[in-house]
């Protein structure tokens, strides 16, 4: 036990300042560009984000390298990543019970990771493991299992925030109405949960002639595009009277977990701005509490994307727009589930009229 949480050693990330010194020196070399032309610093123009899970996922590797292989780590990188060790590392991770999905990036980051450590030796194994991970992939959750509509989320959020007022005590009562002011917005406004999150008065959330407007540059989105939407109509008065009541609320609480707050719109019940983790975690439960299953916040974009088609077809193409993609193919492929669910839907409705026609009286079959 390591203070109050305990660190399972098998899933357990190995630091950059635990790698070994000749893996430290080819990572840092791959974020630092002084010439363009140079092959080195291929990892230079990639966003922190995405560099930080890379390192993360070669830091699980190197867990499993260290555990079962510790010879190994005097070897150049080159040596140490091979066939034979990669499919024993994909193995590990099953065994510890990570889905076929997160050993898909898992493979991705280490793949990332091995054309950094040596850039002349080929890693096209891996991707043929991954190939062979993919096809033999069993999803444990479809998505159009968790379907929902953003109509139907949005009535989630316009509830919790109507009925705030019937808790006990002023910071219930905040809570409530946050967390139903996101589920609102959410519905609305699918953004991604880490633009979501990042949402601060003054900068990304400005009053201009009248109305509220999101907005975030482009080296703040995933997609390097501007962003700038306006606040939906229907939730003007609602953010206005989060701003002047409950966020104060919230903003006064010195919890255990309590930070400096510098203008975040969405703040914890600690009186700290509201994290990735914590927001991922209401939405979630929240959800779960009103639609009987858990609906994560990139659910919401499926919802968006969906809702549209169901609803207008002739307009579904704008859904690329909705969701800030560069492309409909990108929202086509991973997000419209909607004839997906009219199937079901229509499958669903046959088999109950055939229920009904069963249970008629033979006497009225065929009747009039």
């Amino acid at each position: 036990m390591v203070g109050r949480y305990h660190i399972n050693p098998e899933t357990a990330v190995l630091k950059v300042a635990d790698w070994p010194i000749e893996d430290q020196r080819l990572w840092s070399t791959s974020m630092d560009r002084d010439d363009p032309f140079s092959e080195e610093g291929q990892r230079a123009d990639k966003r922190e984000i995405s560099n930080t899970k890379v390192a993360k996922g070669y830091g699980r590797f190197l867990t499993f390298i260290t555990r079962y292989y510790p010879d190994d780590l005097i070897l150049p990188p080159s040596q140490r990543i091979t066939p034979e060790r990669v499919k024993a590392y994909v193995d590990n991770l099953r065994a510890n019970s990570n889905s076929d999905l997160t050993v898909l990036d898992r493979l991705q980051e280490l793949h990332s990771a091995a054309t950094v450590m040596s850039q002349k030796a080929s890693f096209g194994f891996i991707r043929r493991i991954e190939s062979k991970v993919r096809a033999n992939s069993k999803p444990i959750r479809r998505k159009q299992e968790r379907f929902v509509t953003s109509d139907e989320l949005l009535e989630c959020g316009l509830k919790l925030m109507a009925n705030a007022d019937q808790q006990s005590t002023p910071r219930l009562r905040a809570i409530d109405y946050r967390d139903g002011l996101m589920i609102a917005l959410l519905a609305l406004r699918p953004l991604r949960r880490k633009n979501f999150v990042e949402i601060t008065i003054d900068q990304h959330l400005v009053k201009r002639n009248g109305s509220w407007i999101i907005k975030f540059e482009s080296g703040e989105t995933k997609t390097h595009d501007r962003f700038e939407r306006v606040w939906p109509e229907i939730l003007i008065d609602k953010l206005e009277h989060y701003i002047d009541v409950h966020r104060p609320i919230l903003m006064a609480i010195r919890g255990r977990w309590h930070k400096q707050i510098n203008g975040e719109l969405w703040i914890s019940s600690n009186g700290s701005p509201l994290t990735q983790v914590a927001f991922y975690q209401q939405i979630t439960n929240r959800t779960e509490v009103a639609f009987g299953r858990p609906i994560n916040p990139h659910l919401f974009r499926n919802a968006a994307a969906s809702t549209m088609a169901m609803e207008d077809p002739s307009h579904v193409r704008i859904g690329a727009s909705v969701l800030t993609h560069r492309s409909f193919q990108t929202t086509e492929q991973h997000y419209i589930q909607a004839q997906m669910v009219q199937a079901h839907q229509s499958f669903t409705s046959f088999m109950v009229k055939k229920r009904q026609e069963i249970k008629k009286p033979r006497s009225n079959r065929g009747a009039g």
